[in-house]
């Protein structure tokens, strides 16, 4: 990768460096889901940079507090998003002053300063409202294309399903049953998450069912639910990112992590309010411990329980 490619394609440098090069802490290749959520991040950020005329390699100090300014609009409090925010500039930022395109590290001392909260962290998710308003968008367009109908349900199966952006992405057409009585999606095993098979919430069939109806249509070599190109080459994830965020905007909403573990977060949240348990949400979302339920039933008062059941 040229080194100018950050200051010409910022994003794409990045998901090319997280792909060959980024590491965690651990030494360790980011996982799948995570490089998702941290192109999302760093797409934010490189916004905000971009809005105020400076880039990666000469923001300072005073850009880095402003972004975070911003960013604690979006954040409910007790939250480690400013963290994780400032983790993954600081680690970017330390790339470019080893390649030197630039010569310091605004991050550095920020995050030698910042302290983690000792509780668990409060999860991501659409308040009840804001999920609404989102699945108000996800509905078919009289005289779409193909792209776009595929974007958007992504978007709808995000949000009606809770499957993560890797199992998306592995999903076959015959996985997604939009005839049967209650239609649903088989889910496969994927690393620690089990095998599952998750009804669709309701306002996302018709898209979803005109969707699958249109990509049977394509006759390619694959049998990916999701294709990026008419050769059935699967979805990339910074592209599923941008049909998150491209979503979001025509409902008129913005988050402090755009990616599609906000989807994902809402839709567990969502059963919890109309009376799941957590061991049934855990279920659902493929998980093995209710660690994840336990925290999202905690961010869901009495009044949205009981507007649920009017």
């Amino acid at each position: 990768m040229s080194d100018d490619l950050w200051l010409t394609a910022p994003e794409d440098a990045y998901a090319q460096w997280q792909r060959e090069e980024a590491t965690g802490a651990d030494r360790r290749a980011f996982a799948d889901q995570s490089i998702v959520q941290h192109r999302s991040m760093f797409s934010r950020f490189n916004d905000y940079l971009t809005a105020h005329r400076v880039t990666v390699a000469n923001y300072g100090a005073g850009h880095l507090d402003g972004f975070f300014t911003d960013l604690a609009q979006d954040c409910a409090p007790g939250t480690t998003t400013r963290l994780r925010y400032l983790k993954l500039v600081d680690r970017f930022t330390r790339h470019l002053v080893n390649i030197e395109l630039r010569a310091d590290n605004p991050a550095a001392q920020m995050l030698v300063n910042a302290i983690w909260p000792e509780d668990e962290p409060t999860p991501i998710y659409l308040s009840s409202e804001d999920d609404t308003r989102l699945q108000a968008v996800c509905v078919v367009t009289e005289g779409g294309g193909f792209k776009e109908l595929r974007n958007t349900a992504i978007v709808a199966l995000f949000l009606a399903s809770g499957v993560t952006a890797a199992e998306l992405r592995q999903l076959r057409v015959d996985d997604l049953d939009m005839h049967g009585e209650r239609p649903s999606v088989l889910v496969e095993k994927h690393g620690p998450r089990i095998a599952r098979r998750v009804p669709i919430d309701a306002f996302a069939a018709s898209v979803l069912r005109s969707y699958q109806d249109a990509r049977r249509r394509i006759q390619c070599a694959t049998q990916w639910l999701f294709i990026a190109t008419a050769g059935g080459k699967p979805m990339q994830p910074d592209t599923l990112v941008k049909c998150v965020r491209a979503s979001l905007r025509r409902a008129g909403l913005s988050a402090a992590d755009e990616s599609p573990r906000l989807l994902r977060n809402t839709f567990g949240r969502r059963e919890i309010i109309e009376g799941k348990t957590n061991e049934q949400v855990s279920n659902l979302m493929g998980l093995s411990s209710h660690r994840t339920a336990t925290r999202l039933r905690q961010t869901v008062d009495e009044k949205e329980i009981s507007d649920a059941r009017v």
